[in-house]
């Protein structure tokens, strides 16, 4: 079945758009440097609106921005995990 418990929520990564030669995803100048590790993740209802984002600032710094649902510790962990690959 597809359906979802009550209370849970998916969220999927949000494709880049093909733009100038390049695939970009708009961060809304909070990421500065292209990455593998870049990402967003919406609601794939609604995926103008960006429930997570992450992205490399500076060699060695990144910016984490999340809003609900998702909490701190959910928002890190997804982060975390996106190192791994």
């Amino acid at each position: 079945s597809d359906q979802l418990e009550e209370g849970c929520r998916q969220l999927e990564r949000k494709e880049p758009v093909f733009e100038n030669g390049n695939y970009r995803l708009n961060f809304h100048g909070r990421v500065t440097v292209p990455s593998v590790k870049n990402f967003q993740l919406v609601d794939p209802r609604d995926i103008a609106d960006v429930i997570c984002q992450f992205g490399k600032v500076d060699d060695d710094r990144f910016h984490l921005d999340f809003k609900g649902p998702l909490n701190p510790f959910q928002a890190f962990c997804v982060t975390l995990a996106q190192f791994n690959y």
